[in-house]
């Protein structure tokens, strides 16, 4: 059995190459999807079709364009499904059961109300939502930001900064409270399917929705 630092390096070198695995499959699928559009394969389609029933030859040139934009949409496809299949196994393991940690003897005596744990003179509170809305406060300022050309981290960093919250508190608002993942989050705002998704999850605040996200 592996000593205990065998197993920390271990896990380590596992966290560390996830983190790289994910980081280079969401540059992938944002670079491919820069390179890559049906559309333009289905007017390839139409205009081959045009040339057929004018009875004219199709240039090769075109058939070698239609197949080459459809190769990558497929492998664009695949690196979705990839992505997906990764963070399905990953959310697989963070459900199973975490053993909990024994809980302490309680102290007895003149003291035994006060903690037995003292905090030092320079603690601060971690920051927390504060109570803010998820949509009013996170989501919509976040979108807007995103989509007057901030980045997602500078996004995150701006309206963690305003509501003063942590930045993860931001990143959490805007991925896992809606089910998404950081890539999903940022594909979605980039193609604008966000506004749907949150018509549907705020179905009650859609006037807000409209008011601030429709162009």
């Amino acid at each position: 059995m592996d000593s205990l630092d065998d197993l920390k390096t271990r896990i380590e070198r596992t966290i560390s190459e996830l983190t790289n695995i994910i980081q280079l499959l969401e540059g992938d699928i944002a670079d491919s999807k820069k390179s890559v559009s049906l559309g333009q394969v289905k007017e390839i389609e139409t205009a081959i079709v045009r040339f057929k029933r004018q009875g004219l030859p199709v240039p090769t040139e075109l058939n070698e364009l239609k197949i080459k934009l459809f190769s990558r949409h497929e492998r664009h496809k695949e690196r979705i499904a990839l992505y997906q299949k990764l963070q399905e196994n990953i959310r697989g393991f963070i459900k199973q059961e975490v053993p909990r940690r024994p809980k302490r003897t309680r102290m007895s005596g003149p003291n035994a109300n006060r903690s037995p744990y003292r905090r030092p003179f320079n603690y601060e509170k971690p920051l927390g939502s504060k109570g803010n809305s998820n949509l009013e406060d996170y989501l919509i300022p976040v979108v807007k930001l995103m989509w007057s050309g901030c980045g997602h981290k500078e996004a995150f960093r701006k309206i963690a900064q305003k509501l003063d919250v942590r930045y993860n508190t931001v990143s959490s608002q805007c991925t896992r409270a809606l089910d998404l993942t950081t890539g999903e989050f940022i594909s979605q705002v980039n193609s604008k399917i966000i506004v749907d998704l949150l018509k549907r999850k705020y179905p009650d605040q859609y006037q807000k929705i409209k008011t601030e996200l429709y162009t």
